[in-house]
């Protein structure tokens, strides 16, 4: 019996995607729960729900929607969280019979949750709404009707919004709280007015609190959380960057601060014997990006020790402490792997495995990936490859690799995968500090090497983010549709060492990006591609590059710059974190002395009377990050200077355009005619046609 034939990846395929995410293996190793997020064509939206996968036999339980699946210490049942009506709600999945009870019915959501070590608690983090103070009525507030116009918004905080949440922040402080999970009886534990986790502590890579870690004997929890912040006065950008480990007392709420870091200390954890605290985080140095290290101290006191990367790579936030306490699990990038690594206390770094998964959307390196350990040392976590999107995965306790208990991504066997080729392309600046670029190039599949297609070279944001070489359903549909796909880790990309990382800081963009540019020139010279069909379209921080280009050279034929930043001095003023951007990313708030000029030469809206390249700009009008605004400046200056623009805005979506899935289906369309509409305009306009 002849297998159906394989079909093209198609903008659709968005709603086959199964992603896989937070898996957690049971203390006992039987059983394995995960998120699995997917997109609902129906709802035009992103459901997670949890499953939970028996390694004994194998079967799936399909729990139904929730998150943040945790189990209880002896594996028998695990908690998890749960939208209801307008609130939500911590259930409890018993493993031997299926059976699920509610725990606690909340208004607020809550995050962070962590049991205690003898079971009978959870201990979780949730906002408290703030007590609004009574204020005075006018007299006129009697003739108000259902047809009057919404009030005045009134806020007097700097950092009012969160990229990813719509509105407003609510007013109120985020707190640990505690559940007895017999009684349902539920304790507030701290108080006053600083946050213990909440979208206020997310810093861009970083979530300064939120994480809960129980002591072994259950009398404390230790968590790391930012220092609070003047109520008055000029801003202190330091302050922005600082958080310690604090321990509080779980019997009466009393906090004792560990450390004076002098940055920010975060994702703090107890080993397993309660001997150390590790953490991870960095000197503050006030740069634009600063390299993660792990730190590690006794929990009775004593001196604080860096386990720095030898190669001097970039460990993400998330670790996780082996069984035995002799050393931790942590992941990075290197060089476009995916990397779970073991580091020990001595500092020894062995690397278990380099298949850790990429973004399955857009092609992003370590995007958003996890890991536990049971009491056995078997690890589960998320494994990619270039011809599947992620699967839960184990490894074995002797650091083998284990069974694969996911098929997720079973549906990708029914598509055509084009090829993907690694390239290493030449830099040719003096001030490189690497001697090649790593590149990707995905071709269209069955299409021979000699024949020539038209490129679109695809740049990532951050800009401190990587691409990888893992299936992604992007250029996967480009590359469908006819094009080659250069993907591309240009300085700044994150697995190639601290001094590549710090070429970016305070020049993004700068001249040293052009050298893009050459590497096109030398893609186009080994053949197979069209030299007249060659566009650039971009992302966030490949946004921003995207216009660079266009404001140097007329070497493409048109661009799409994807929710970009075009005018550094607008954005640093209008950006969620005004408190972080205008003085990490840039090296003083745009009224500063001298600043003028340096915001000016690194804004690509001041290229724009240099521009001849047909762009398209695209953003959402919830972008929080990159404000519309950014957009819509650069799409009327391109057209007040005789430009060829559109712009497409879309209506309550986010910055990379998380909310509605339909709208990445828009976009690409948006993308692919544009692409078609102006193939073979670069070499007129080179020649001044």
């Amino acid at each position: 019996m002849s297998s159906l034939p394989r079909g093209p990846f198609e903008p659709q395929d968005h709603f086959a995607l199964r992603l896989p995410s937070d898996p957690q293996i049971s203390p006992d190793a039987r059983r394995v729960a995960f998120v699995r997020t997917r997109a609902d064509a129906q709802a035009d939206t992103w459901l997670s729900e949890l499953c939970v996968v028996d390694r004994s036999t194998g079967s799936y339980h399909e729990i139904g929607s929730g998150s943040q699946p945790r189990w209880a210490p002896l594996g028998e049942s695990l908690a998890y969280v749960r939208a209801h009506g307008s609130g939500h709600v911590i259930e409890r999945w018993h493993a031997g019979s299926g059976h699920r009870e509610v725990l606690a019915t909340l208004d607020q959501a809550p995050s962070g949750l962590a049991w205690s070590p003898d079971g009978l608690r959870l201990a979780f983090v949730m906002r408290v709404p703030a007590v609004q103070a009574d204020a005075p009525v006018p007299g006129w507030e009697h003739l108000r009707t259902e047809q009057w116009a919404p009030r005045g918004v009134y806020t007097d905080r700097l950092v009012r919004r969160a990229e990813g949440l719509p509105g407003d922040l609510p007013e109120g402080h985020h707190h640990i709280f505690m559940l007895d999970v017999a009684s349902g009886a539920l304790r507030q534990l701290t108080r006053g007015a600083r946050d213990h986790g909440g979208p206020s502590t997310w810093i861009t890579k970083l979530a300064l609190a939120g994480h809960i870690s129980w002591d072994p004997g259950g009398c404390h929890l230790i968590m790391s959380m930012p220092g609070q912040q003047p109520r008055t006065g000029a801003h202190d950008p330091h302050a922005v960057l600082v958080a310690d480990v604090y321990e509080f007392d779980v019997a009466d709420g009393t906090v004792r601060q560990l450390t004076q870091f002098g940055g920010p200390a975060c994702q703090a954890t107890v080993s397993p014997d309660g001997q150390w605290i590790a953490f991870v985080g960095f000197r503050n140095e006030r740069k634009s990006f600063h390299t993660n290290v792990v730190h590690v101290m006794p929990r009775a006191g004593g001196a604080l020790r860096a386990l720095p990367h030898p190669r001097q790579l970039e460990v993400h936030q998330q670790l996780q402490w082996l069984p035995d306490s002799a050393g931790l699990l942590v992941l990075l990038p290197e060089a476009g792997d995916g990397c779970l690594v073991r580091l020990d206390l001595d500092g020894q770094w062995t690397t278990l495995t380099r298949d850790v998964g990429g973004s399955a959307a857009t092609g992003y390196l370590l995007y958003q990936k996890g890991v536990s350990v049971a009491r056995d040392g078997t690890v589960a976590y998320l494994r990619g490859s270039t011809s599947r999107t992620d699967e839960v995965a184990l490894l074995q306790p002797d650091g083998m690799p284990g069974e694969v208990l996911t098929q997720e991504s079973a549906w990708v066997d029914q598509r055509l995968l084009a090829p993907i080729e690694t390239l290493w392309l030449p830099a040719r600046r003096p001030n490189s500090t690497a001697p090649s670029w790593q590149a990707w190039l995905v071709r269209p599949a069955g299409v021979p090497a000699e024949q020539p297609v038209p490129l679109i070279l695809w740049l990532h944001g951050g800009p401190y983010l990587a691409w990888c070489p893992h299936l992604a359903i992007l250029p996967q549909i480009w590359a469908a549709r006819g094009f080659a796909v250069l993907m591309v880790n240009p300085r700044g990309s994150l697995g190639y060492g601290e001094a590549f990382i710090d070429e970016l800081q305070h020049d993004f963009p700068g001249p040293e990006d052009l050298q893009l540019l050459d590497m096109v020139d030398d893609v186009v010279a080994r053949g197979g591609i069209d030299p007249q069909r060659v566009h650039v379209a971009g992302e966030s921080g490949g946004g921003v590059m995207t216009a660079w280009l266009i404001g140097h050279s007329t070497r493409f034929a048109s661009a799409a710059a994807i929710y970009g930043v075009m005018d550094w001095a607008s954005m640093a003023l209008t950006v969620d974190r005004p408190d972080y951007y205008g003085y990490y990313w840039l090296p003083a708030p745009p009224w500063a002395a001298g600043m003028a000029e340096h915001y000016r030469r690194r804004s690509p809206l001041s290229l724009v009377q240099q521009v001849r390249t047909p762009t398209l700009l695209l953003c959402g009008e919830c972008d929080w990050r990159t404000p519309v605004s950014q957009s819509e400046m650069y799409f009327t200056a391109l057209k007040l200077c005789g430009v060829e623009a559109a712009l497409v805005r879309f209506p309550d979506n986010n910055h990379s355009l998380e909310w509605h899935p339909s709208h990445w289906l828009d976009l690409i369309e948006h993308v692919d005619r544009w692409f078609r509409r102006h193939s073979g305009r670069c070499e007129k306009q080179r020649n001044g046609s």
